[in-house]
């Protein structure tokens, strides 16, 4: 038997999870195992091979973030264990490349290293997964700029916020693309994850966003149930933005039941600002790490890094803020 092919999640998520394509990695042969990602339904998933008629336990298929059936394709039975769950898709991975080592080096059924692997996962279970702070720091910088948005362009301007979606970058008016950046620092400073989160898509341009937080002293503050709930008022008149508004907050892991436990009160601390990402930005990408690395650039599998953005900023309220945002 050959050594299974794991990628990174890095990797994986930037050649098999690709939007609007269907792909496939082959894990491994024998037992036959291939782990998937659905572009067109933000999906991401592993099949592995079973016998014929194999019951699914009926305690996974009553799961809430993971679909579970088993089908037959090119002769072969396989259980598909699969999530459409955007905010838990590196969870989902890792559980998976789990899965698969269940299967391939403990050699145990299909059906029962998902159901052991699914014990270890905590957050595929719980029906009441809160988000971290950390989430809902980085939830209330986009809804800041969706405000800012639909300030300007009217309700519509929902439909360029496309990062609940699984697209690269969290919002897309025309051929701009705007990354939203939000810390609770007191300097502009914002970690970067992986090296494509800086790179534009084919034909458009790329701003981040930076939006600083900090905690509210005498003033009352807002909290992200605030947010939402001003949303909420704002898009309950407009026929079907409503439900587009709430499907994207549940895509980002917040649901209406749990507004209560988002309490944590924040003001900004200054105006947003915008910074383009061009030649000129601190990033480092794919390209960058290959004219450094050469042929050993595909080694590195992961990064995580900060950038200090201070100085470089347009802030809100200036003509370079407002030209970079078309109507």
């Amino acid at each position: 038997m050959n050594a299974p092919l794991y990628l990174s999640w890095e990797n994986f998520r930037s050649t098999v999870l690709v939007p609007a394509q269907k792909r496939v990695h082959r894990v491994a042969d024998t037992p036959f195992v291939e782990m998937f990602g659905d572009g067109d339904k933000n999906q991401i998933g592993i099949w592995l091979e079973i016998a014929s008629g194999v019951p699914i336990p009926p305690e996974l298929s009553a799961l809430k973030f993971v679909s579970i059936r088993a089908f037959s394709q090119k002769g072969r039975f396989l259980l598909e264990v699969a999530s459409t769950t955007v905010f838990l898709q590196r969870q989902f991975y890792h559980f998976a490349v789990a899965v698969a080592e269940r299967v391939i080096v403990e050699k145990r059924p299909a059906a029962e290293a998902v159901s052991l692997e699914l014990g270890c996962f905590t957050d595929l279970l719980e029906e009441k997964s809160l988000l971290s702070i950390e989430r809902q720091i980085g939830l209330i910088g986009e809804l800041i700029f969706l405000e800012r948005l639909v300030g300007k362009e009217g309700v519509g301007a929902l439909d360029s916020w496309l990062g609940p979606t699984g697209e690269a970058h969290d919002f897309r008016l025309q051929t701009h693309e705007f990354e939203v950046k939000t810390t609770v620092s007191l300097h502009r400073i914002h970690t970067i994850h992986g090296t494509e989160q800086l790179v534009p898509s084919k034909g458009c341009s790329l701003y981040m966003i930076s939006v600083l937080l900090g905690p509210p002293g005498s003033d009352h503050g807002f909290t992200l149930a605030d947010m939402v709930a001003q949303f909420h008022d704002q898009f309950a008149s407009v026929s079907g933005r409503l439900k587009q508004f709430t499907t994207a907050l549940e895509s980002c892991g917040y649901r209406a039941a749990d507004s209560s436990h988002y309490v944590r009160r924040f003001v900004m601390r200054r105006p947003m600002g915008l910074v383009r990402v061009d030649s000129t930005f601190p990033a480092i990408t794919r390209l960058a790490i290959q004219s450094v690395l050469g042929q050993h650039a595909t080694r590195i599998e992961s990064l995580q890094y900060e950038v200090n953005v201070e100085g470089l900023e347009h802030e809100d309220g200036t003509a370079e803020f407002d030209a970079a945002i078309p109507s």
